[in-house]
């Protein structure tokens, strides 16, 4: 577990953009997102590091096929977008 550290919390505009759409579409996302923003604002090393193309990124899986996809720079958290898994490696 990370140490006490204040993390600070940044949303891309693709992260804005696909919360739009899950608010739309499946509001019944929106609770275990932001679960999952919790825990990882609680850990961020709790995430899988990915690899080749997006290295330094780390994905959290949310709601059993959704992603959620966030860089750890210093103290900065960016949540950089969230997707269903299908859909979301693709776009990147």
């Amino acid at each position: 577990m990370a140490d006490s550290v204040l993390y600070t919390l940044t949303l891309t505009y693709r992260y804005r953009d696909s919360l739009k759409k899950i608010k739309r579409n499946k509001p019944d996302l929106l609770l275990p997102l932001e679960a999952g923003v919790a825990k990882i604002l609680r850990d961020p090393t709790i995430g899988k590091p990915l690899r080749n193309v997006l290295r330094n990124l780390r994905r959290t899986h949310v709601a059993g096929s959704f992603v959620l996809l966030y860089e750890i720079t210093g103290t900065e958290i960016r949540l950089l977008d969230f997707d269903h898994h299908d859909k979301i490696y693709k776009k990147h």
